[in-house]
């Protein structure tokens, strides 16, 4: 049996309209994810929290997730810079938790 290699997925940057249309090519970029949801967004200089507000519905943030810059736990008043990666995550284990 032949094996196909897997390929590779290019991200495209935000969707037609979106907050990062017409921005000039990484000028003020951020990888924002969570869960399967991630894109590169002009997003530099803001808080995580105004982060969260604005793309709440467009990456599906659950309000109770932890926010990571760069891996490392963070609060919503954190100001992003040009180049870093900010994911939203559920702590393993706080399933149903309040």
């Amino acid at each position: 049996m032949m094996e196909r290699s897997a390929t590779k997925r290019r991200s495209f940057g935000p969707a037609p309209g979106g907050l990062g249309a017409g921005a000039p090519p990484d000028e003020g970029l951020v990888t924002v994810g969570c869960g399967f949801y991630t894109e590169q967004l002009p997003v530099a200089g803001m808080a995580v929290g105004e982060v969260r507000r604005r793309f709440r519905d467009r990456f599906d943030i659950d309000p109770g997730s932890q926010a990571f810059v760069d891996g490392a736990q963070v609060d919503d008043n954190t100001v992003l810079d040009v180049g870093q990666a900010l994911n939203f995550a559920k702590r393993a284990g706080e399933k149903g938790r309040r």
